[in-house]
């Protein structure tokens, strides 16, 4: 009973207050979205190859991203970062103390095409608008796309690693999911994280003495661009393929991954149909 006291005007301008209130908050209710991030349901594994440098001041926002990324797909995606080219030369800016370059990097910079620019990538060697290397802001839509594909073929990876002699056995199998037309060529890279050595990091304001390299390759088991397992694939056709390595003294084995692709050539194209990674040591 406590509005009967209340003018009639005022009351008038009570109610057209509550209306107002209610259709700007309920406008304002109705237009909120919540956009979910993509999240993989299929076990798709797609590479991404990054190209970079210690001389190269603008890959370091190439590997947070990259990292980015890793975090995003962590158990669809996997990396390997190739020092190669130019900004890798030691000649260039002679920084640091290590050379991270490797001979299959140099071959692969050309074979894959060289960088516009940088940062640079290229996923799962297939072209994006007719490019290969693509800049950063075209890694996430690539892997987006790639992983929604199923795999033609499944792999997995068996490794054994004796610490004293360093002699690493890898094998690696596969199970065609679909017929495939073309060679079937199986790729296996060895990779090393947390290398600490100098790179030029825009970001950071110039050379950081301390910066941490990851998903460096370090060398190939395989033929640079494969080795021919099966001229083409069936459902339910396998294969199996055993390599042996002895590892660098100066590696870290510990801080190591394997990196196995199969690519399906055909001519000119040699796309990734399905990628794996585990740790060299369990």
């Amino acid at each position: 009973m406590a509005n009967q006291n209340i003018p009639l005007k005022f009351s008038h301008l009570y109610i057209a207050g509550v209306l107002l209130l209610s259709l700007l908050t309920g406008g304002c209710y109705e237009e909120q979205r919540v956009i979910q991030p993509f999240v993989p349901t299929g076990n798709r594994v797609v590479l991404i190859e990054e190209f970079t440098g210690k001389g190269c001041t603008n890959c370091p926002k190439g590997s947070r991203e990259l990292e980015n990324l890793l975090t995003q797909f962590p158990n669809n995606l996997v990396a390997v970062s190739l020092h190669a080219g130019f900004f890798a030369n030691p000649q260039f800016l002679p920084i640091g103390i290590y050379d991270l370059r490797t001979e299959e990097g140099e071959f692969l910079i050309e074979y894959l095409s060289q960088p516009a620019g940088y940062p640079s990538g290229v996923v799962n060697r297939t072209p994006v608008n007719g490019d290969m290397q693509i800049s950063l802001n075209q890694w996430a839509s690539a892997i987006t796309s790639a992983i929604q594909t199923p795999p033609a073929i499944d792999i997995s990876i068996v490794r054994t690693y004796d610490v004293q002699s360093r002699q690493l056995v890898v094998t690696v199998s596969g199970i065609g999911k679909e017929a495939l037309s073309g060679e079937i060529h199986l790729s296996i890279m060895l990779t090393e994280s947390g290398i600490i050595d100098a790179q030029d990091d825009f970001e950071a304001g110039g050379i950081v003495d301390d910066y941490v390299h990851k998903h460096v390759l370090r060398d190939m088991m395989t033929p640079v661009t494969g080795a021919p397992v099966l001229s083409s694939i069936i459902t339910g056709q396998t294969f199996s393929e055993t390599y042996t390595k002895t590892l660098d003294a100066g590696w870290d084995a510990d801080n190591m991954e394997i990196i196995a692709f199969v690519s399906l050539v055909n001519g000119s194209d040699f796309p990734v149909i399905q990628a794996a990674s585990v740790h060299l040591v369990e």
